[in-house]
């Protein structure tokens, strides 16, 4: 398990940050931006710049 320190300053302990924000466990800043079968994509959770979006 890690810990890691979010943008909003709530530290999570998770064993992988992806596989959390897909399930649902940890939830992105501004929610989920677009999500299918294969493609899953929010802002980034650890560093808040405006526009920087991150796909699973």
């Amino acid at each position: 398990m890690r810990k890691i320190t979010l943008s909003n300053g709530k530290t999570v302990e998770v064993k992988c940050l992806s596989c959390a924000l897909t399930s649902g466990e940890v939830e992105a800043e501004g929610g989920v931006i677009v999500e299918s079968e294969y493609f899953h994509a929010h802002l980034d959770v650890a560093y808040p710049i405006e526009g920087l979006v991150i796909s699973i």
